[in-house]
């Protein structure tokens, strides 16, 4: 009679496991969706100086420092490469843009 009470109890638990699994599951993937959503409606309704900043902020957050051989000619721009803390690595290139 106690087994089968346990048994009963490891069934319940177990269903109740699986859905609250599947409900963070949900959850998480909408709120991945809305922040997608948020960024692309962010993003376009930023204004330069701000969708700059958060470029450059994106930019900092990258392991790899940027390179000015990344750049593509043009000859009304420069590109710069600065880096995040030694400005004596910083590089620079005349008629270049990102690309």
């Amino acid at each position: 009679n106690d087994s089968g009470r346990a048994e009963k109890h490891y069934q319940i638990v177990k269903k109740k496991t699986i859905r609250i699994s599947l409900a963070v599951a949900a959850m998480a993937m909408a709120g991945v969706g809305a922040m997608k959503t948020y960024g692309a409606y962010t993003a376009a309704n930023m204004s330069d100086s701000e969708l700059l900043l958060m470029e450059n902020v994106e930019a900092l957050s990258q392991d790899e420092m940027p390179h000015v051989k990344d750049c593509k000619y043009d000859k009304y721009h420069d590109c710069e490469a600065l880096h995040p803390t030694d400005p004596s690595k910083d590089e620079y290139r005349e008629h270049a843009m990102w690309k």
